[in-house]
């Protein structure tokens, strides 16, 4: 009888997470601001004018989505390369202000956008990259339409990590580069260890199981979406451009081996690194410049041809390439500058006479 007690109590319990589970899938706290917290328009950094352009688009649910170019104010008569940044759960397009000084100075544009239920973005819910990879698609189309971007990169953390290689599996021929930043591996291997972290005890595999189809059929009803599908591990050895991985070390949130088991499974060049810090914290101006290179490589030194395939083809030469670089195994490089933690985050306008 005391053990059924038990028993009972645990499923109570979990129950409890699983709901929990279910907000932090689809309604996650949700981040607003005004559009002065975006920054001023026009900015000056390293010496250079920039803009930003501010951009509504509709994606394919109908949904208005937000976004910002970050681009030199002064208009080039060729293409430049740009990378498009996706945030994570629960936060927005300011996330991406924190990279500008890492890619406007080499000649990178940024775009930003708040994915539909996120920001000031219409829709109610998110789905952790099952329809956030669809505003990745209309992005493209929008920036390749424009004339003005000659290569694409993605940049994704946690949600976002996910959402970019979800998204890159199914149009490699006009994303040619991703950086992942903790993405979760499988949903499903997730939710058993968010449980497990909230109980802080190991729950019975089945009794997980039980509860995790109980929040499976409750989303499909009502967001119409299986999480069953979100799995980007699967995406992982058919996906060729050349991809930087990275974990925090101390994450309890999503636990460093979802990084390190996706890169282990990737089919294309790839390089990994485990960096100090947690699931939310600012990342080291090191890593900064690691993710600097990576992308001056491959969106800026590259001498091929932007490839403008439609969505949905597939390239003859994406997968033969990829097995040529050599990225897994770098040369070595000196040790760079640390900028201040204290101006990490800030944007540059705040720093900049």
């Amino acid at each position: 009888a005391v053990q059924s007690v038990r028993i009972t109590a645990m499923a109570f319990s979990l129950q409890d997470r699983f709901l929990e589970l279910c907000r932090f899938i689809t309604r996650p706290p949700r981040t607003t601001y005004v559009e002065g917290d975006l920054g001023p328009r026009n900015f000056r950094m390293a010496g250079e004018a920039f803009t930003r352009t501010d951009v509504t688009l509709r994606n394919a649910r109908g949904h208005q989505i937000h976004c910002s170019h970050y681009h030199p104010t002064e208009a080039s008569a060729t293409a430049r390369p740009c990378v498009i940044y996706l945030h994570g759960n629960s936060s927005s397009r300011l996330e991406a202000i924190s990279v500008l000084p890492t890619l406007l100075p080499r000649g990178i544009t940024v775009f930003a956008l708040d994915f539909s239920g996120s920001g000031i973005s219409e829709g109610e819910h998110v789905s952790l990259g099952y329809h956030e990879k669809d505003d990745v698609k209309r992005v493209i189309d929008h920036l390749y339409a424009t004339g003005k971007v000659s290569r694409i990169g993605l940049w994704g953390r946690s949600m976002g990590a996910a959402t970019a290689l979800m998204h890159t599996s199914r149009d490699q021929d006009r994303v040619k580069a991703i950086v992942c930043d903790s993405p979760f591996a499988c949903l499903r291997s997730l939710s058993g260890e968010f449980t497990n972290s909230f109980l802080n005890m190991q729950t019975p595999s089945w009794l997980v199981g039980m509860l995790f189809e109980w929040v499976r059929s409750a989303i499909q009803d009502r967001n119409k979406f299986d999480i069953m599908e979100l799995k980007p591990i699967q995406y992982a050895a058919t996906t060729f451009v050349p991809a930087l991985f990275t974990a925090a070390r101390d994450d309890k949130f999503v636990l460093p081996h979802h990084a390190q088991r996706i890169y282990q499974a990737y089919g294309g060049c790839k390089r990994f690194e485990l960096v100090e810090g947690d699931h939310n914290s600012l990342r080291p101006w090191s890593w900064h410049n690691t993710v600097a290179d990576f992308f001056v490589e491959h969106l800026v030194l590259s001498t091929a041809a932007p490839l403008r395939t439609p969505f949905g083809s597939a390239s003859t030469n994406t997968q033969a390439t990829a097995r040529g670089c050599k990225l897994d195994a770098p040369p070595p490089t000196p040790e760079k500058e640390n900028m201040p933690p204290e101006l990490r985050a800030t944007p540059s306008w705040a720093r900049t006479p």
